[in-house]
């Protein structure tokens, strides 16, 4: 099995063998955790490098980089039907 690199195989067994005692519940919590926490980090590095786009925009954006264009199009065409435009821009 592969191991980090930036990390010392002492901390490396002691984390294997915490999850192990975590137990599957707690292991799919801290999956969604930790998803939940690199996609709020990815959406907020967009939020920083589009400051000049609406939110819609920036929306469209970091969708279409993940699940493609069409899809990107159709979830912010749903969102404005039902909630209305995202017209919001941030300052810089």
């Amino acid at each position: 099995m592969s191991r980090a690199r930036d990390t010392e195989p002492w901390a490396d067994e002691m984390q294997i063998e915490l999850l192990r005692q975590a137990g599957p519940t707690r292991r799919v919590q801290l999956c969604f955790e930790l998803t939940a926490m690199a996609w709020n980090a990815a959406r907020s590095a967009f939020d920083r490098m589009y400051p000049h786009e609406t939110q819609d925009e920036r929306d469209r954006r970091f969708l279409t980089s993940i699940y493609g264009r069409q899809l990107a199009d159709d979830f912010i065409a749903y969102r404005q039907k039902v909630k209305g435009p995202k017209n919001e821009r941030l300052t810089p």
